[in-house]
């Protein structure tokens, strides 16, 4: 009996060492990687922030560039009118989030809230792309699908310029371009909502069918409850019901983010019809 509980015991010495280097190890990986998200607008990352505070408290750097300077999120709680004042309001609650989530201070593109579409505006989109794409090298970028979460132009448009500066080869080395997206199945059964931005959304929110979205990314507890925190700091843009019925339907996923490759596989086909 003695024997095989020392023998019990040395496995389980080797099995807990095994598992600590593997921890360490993977640690160390986090460590040297870069995530960088790109949005539109401040508050935009609520998409994907729970993954964002998964990675970062794991070590990674996480980076999140805002394309416009939200000075037209005019709300009616916040009797903020559209101009300057909104547009410092607004990049205070997105330096203020940033912190909550333990990422990179935000990076602010500073262009036109709702003014993305102009010729000159794309241009100068994607110049900042390249250059931050330059600068930190990122081994992953997130950003909006094409259907822009609920459609939104400026979100269509950031997601369109981020994917034509990626596909250019300009992401010096970045791995993987992913697409943030809600799954459709995950709307079934929904609580009724009783906000009218929580109604509003799960009516016009657009999802994508889950077989599509191949990135299925888990987080724990501590990083939703991190996400949601970090969405308090929102203040101009969401009440404290808005907020927490937006989370209702982060929580629809069950703890996980959904998220899908740019270009749908990297697997070479030579048939349309395989």
């Amino acid at each position: 009996m003695k024997t095989i509980y020392t023998v019990f015991l040395f496995g389980l010495t080797i099995f807990i060492g095994l598992l600590s280097q593997a921890q360490t190890t993977a640690s160390q990986t986090f460590a040297t990687k870069t995530i960088l998200a790109i949005f539109a607008h401040p508050d935009d990352e609520v998409a994907i922030s729970p993954v964002l505070a998964r990675y970062a408290r794991q070590g990674t750097k996480v980076y999140l560039a805002i394309a416009t300077d939200g000075q037209q999120g005019v709300t009616p709680h916040a009797k903020i009118p559209a101009g300057d004042t909104l547009g410092k309001v607004r990049r205070a609650e997105a330096t203020c989030a940033c912190q909550q989530l333990g990422i990179k201070p935000p990076v602010f593109f500073g262009l036109q809230d709702g003014g993305l579409y102009s010729l000159e505006t794309l241009q100068v989109l994607h110049q900042h792309i390249v250059k931050l794409f330059t600068e930190l090298k990122p081994d992953v970028v997130i950003t909006w699908g094409p259907d822009g979460g609920y459609g939104h132009a400026d979100h269509r448009i950031v997601s369109d310029v981020v994917t034509e500066v990626f596909q250019t080869g300009a992401n010096n080395g970045s791995q993987q371009l992913l697409y943030t997206a809600f799954p459709k199945e995950a709307m079934q059964n929904m609580p009724p909502m009783k906000t009218f931005t929580g109604k509003w959304l799960s009516q016009s929110f657009h999802t994508t069918l889950t077989k599509y979205l191949t990135y299925q990314i888990p987080y724990e507890a501590i990083d939703l409850k991190t996400a949601r925190t970090s969405y308090a700091c929102h203040k101009s843009q969401f009440t404290p019901d808005d907020m927490d019925e937006i989370f209702l339907l982060i929580g629809q996923t069950k703890g996980k983010a959904y998220l899908r490759p740019w270009n749908g596989s990297s697997k070479i086909q030579v048939d349309l019809f395989k």
